[in-house]
């Protein structure tokens, strides 16, 4: 298996169970149990950061602006910025709603949050499935001969 398939593998399945791990923390929130509902999202942010630092940055720089700078425009030229745009947006934002909640007991923090964790929750989407698309786009050929 190629390497950079296997790396830009991995991270997806990285970034499904952050997914997974978002899916629980809401569940938690229709439980009403609001501090481990904090702590699933502390930990997602933190995973996802990781990520960000360790994986995605190094493979922007390295792998899709060469091609967008050879490339006109195609679906690697479109999704990578659109990704990396929404990534970026997402993770400032759920960096902002994590960093204040501080670990609080108090729900008074919360709930004036609640319109941007639903944004910070739809931009994270978009850019997974984004992200998902360039990972198709990007290894199509390795995959699919």
């Amino acid at each position: 298996m190629d390497y950079y398939l296997l790396v830009a593998t991995l991270s997806l399945i990285f970034q499904i169970a952050v997914f997974v791990l978002l899916l629980e923390g809401y569940i938690l929130r229709k439980q009403r149990r609001f501090r481990l509902h904090g702590i699933f999202m502390l930990l997602s942010v933190v995973l996802h950061l990781v990520m960000i630092l360790v994986i995605m940055v190094p493979s922007f720089v390295l792998g899709v602006i060469p091609l967008i700078a050879t490339h006109a425009f195609d679906a690697t030229t479109i999704l990578g910025p659109v990704h990396v745009a929404m990534g970026t947006f997402g993770v400032v934002l759920g960096v902002w709603i994590v960093v204040g909640w501080r670990l609080r007991q108090s729900l008074e923090f919360c709930v004036p949050k609640k319109k941007w964790m639903r944004l910070t929750l739809g931009v994270w989407l978009t850019s997974l499935v984004a992200g998902f698309l360039l990972y198709l786009s990007l290894s199509w050929q390795l995959l699919f001969g």
